[in-house]
């Protein structure tokens, strides 16, 4: 089957399985928790006799024989041979050759979310995804979801900043609210029946601890289900939330803001779907240099998309967790690229986000596309993002470690820019870091935080990790980056990404700034 396809079929998955039926009930495709289903038994071969209880089997096969091309249906609630309960969704896509498209998880989006519940320790309110997860829930006639944003705390000192919150929290506890949680870093949310105002309970705590200047600005969004599965109300409710939450643009007309949100969050969905399923998506390629003797070392492989904003399209994949399927495309371009050029090639680089790298099934998919071209290694690394936290760090690990035993390089991407980086660089064994561009940009502005970087890049040298400076755009920052010793360097000051992978030459050295040309 067609990589593309299968892309489309599994866009949407956040399952512990993927799998393939035919009509028959036999399965041809299976990633993910096979040994979890079958015993200890691969799956591809057995028929869905052998996993589901017979009563349950006949409803799924009726499923599978009913579904029309272009036809989706699920998530339905089946058993397993075992005893376990777990939800099946399935799609048959046109050009699958009848062949139906499965996801299996043993709790949806709302357990995995639930997984990792549990109070946010500066209010004590339930943190975001506990949150969340209670207000999936199907709601009362009267219940309305209040959102409460108060910009301005991200501006007071540390420790009042502490204090402000636990008030705050300890005000939403104490109101009589059933519902409430923290849902961003100056946000608090709520399920408020008629007559009830989180924002004066917020208000008056900001009172009480003497910053009732504070502006305060609430949301009410209707929490009206429109059919949705629980599942794609958890995933709209999060786009909703990180929108209102996160400084984004609201429709004017609050009222109907929710079903707004969850109308282009559909369409948006599935616009990336095709973008990706298609690969009507382009790449650059910046190359990225040797400091002490300008030569590329290697290409990172940069995302570009002709009708929307490449970050935003990247940030809404991530947010609806397809962000998997993209990094799977993306896998595909790169390695067709190099595979063009042969021994011609020169490494290259492409991002993989900490979602996919700790989702199994995820992972399965990527990882056996690359190990089944382990003989390009030698030319693959792999960047690891951290635009999804990753929980389980030494899983994650052993899954980085066997692309890094079959040859592939892996690296961490953004080093420094968010909190979780140095937990990484402890739990994940790695052959390179990429420095955020943020702190290379205003490298010699700070002794303090040049110092930071000093010591990050004195730390990758003794743990043998190579350091990339990126964002290096003019001749100071290239001899500040070479004065600290980092290894490599990418940015404008060297060239530009061009829309061509360029063939290996005896010695390829980067150009430098005032020569206009780019390479590709």
């Amino acid at each position: 089957m067609p990589y593309r396809a299968r892309l489309l079929g599994f866009a949407f998955a956040n399952a512990d399985l993927l799998f393939e039926v035919s009509r028959n009930g036999e399965i041809v495709f299976a990633t993910g928790a096979q040994r979890d289903i079958a015993h200890g038994k691969p799956l591809v071969g057995l028929t869905s006799k052998q996993v589901f209880e017979p009563r349950d089997d006949s409803h799924f096969l009726s499923y599978v024989r009913g579904l029309a091309e272009g036809g989706r249906c699920g998530p339905v609630r089946l058993k397993l041979v075992g005893g376990a309960d777990v939800d099946v969704a399935m799609c048959r896509l046109p050009q699958n050759n009848g062949v139906v498209s499965c996801t299996l998880g043993y709790s949806g989006l709302r357990g995995a979310l639930a997984a990792s519940s549990g109070a946010d320790a500066q209010t004590g309110l339930a943190n975001r995804d506990s949150f969340l997860a209670k207000v999936s829930k199907p709601a009362q006639p009267d219940e309305k979801l209040a959102v409460v944003e108060v910009a301005d705390l991200a501006k007071l000192p540390q420790d009042q900043a502490d204090t402000v919150l636990s008030k705050i929290g300890q005000a939403i506890a104490q109101s009589g609210i059933e519902t409430s949680g923290r849902v961003s870093e100056t946000g608090f949310g709520a399920i408020v029946r008629r007559g009830a105002h989180l924002a004066q309970v917020v208000k008056k705590a900001l009172s009480d601890g003497g910053l009732g200047d504070l502006q305060v600005a609430e949301t009410l969004v209707s929490l009206k289900s429109n059919g949705l599965t629980s599942d794609q109300r958890m995933l709209a409710l999060r786009y909703a939330v990180d929108k209102i939450s996160g400084g984004g643009t609201v429709p004017q007309d609050i009222g109907k803001a929710f079903d707004e949100i969850v109308q282009e969050t559909e369409a948006k969905a599935i616009h990336l779907t095709n973008v990706v399923a298609e690969g009507k998506f382009s790449m650059a390629y910046q190359p990225i240099v040797e400091l002490k003797t300008g030569e590329v070392a290697h290409y990172e492989a940069l995302t570009r998309f002709e009708s929307a904003n490449t970050q935003e399209m990247i940030e809404f994949a991530e947010s609806l967790r397809i962000s998997d399927a993209f990094d799977l495309a993306v896998a595909v371009k790169v390695l067709g690229a190099v595979e063009a050029l042969g021994d011609r090639s020169p490494s290259v680089a492409f991002n993989m986000s900490g979602h996919t790298l700790s989702t199994p099934s995820s992972f399965g998919m990527l990882a056996g596309l690359l190990l089944r071209r382990r003989k390009l290694a030698r030319k693959v690394l792999i960047e690891i993002t951290e635009t999804a936290a990753i929980t389980d760090l030494q899983s994650a690990n052993e899954a980085l470690q066997t692309l890094r035993s079959a040859g592939f390089r892996a690296g961490l991407d953004d080093f420094g820019a968010g909190a979780a980086s140095f937990q990484y660089l402890h739990a994940f064994n790695v052959d390179f870091v990429k420095i955020d561009g943020s702190l290379i940009k205003n490298i010699g502005q700070s002794k303090r935080d040049d110092q930071l970087l000093k010591s990050i890049v004195s730390m990758c040298h003794e743990l043998n990790i190579e350091t990339i400076a990126e964002f290096v755009s003019e001749e100071h920052h290239y001899k500040l980056v070479k004065e600290m010793g980092f290894h490599l360097g990418q940015g404008h000051y060297f060239s530009k990404a061009g829309p061509i992978l360029p063939p290996l030459q005896d010695k390829v050295r980067a150009r430098r700034m005032g020569v206009r040309e780019s390479w590709g």
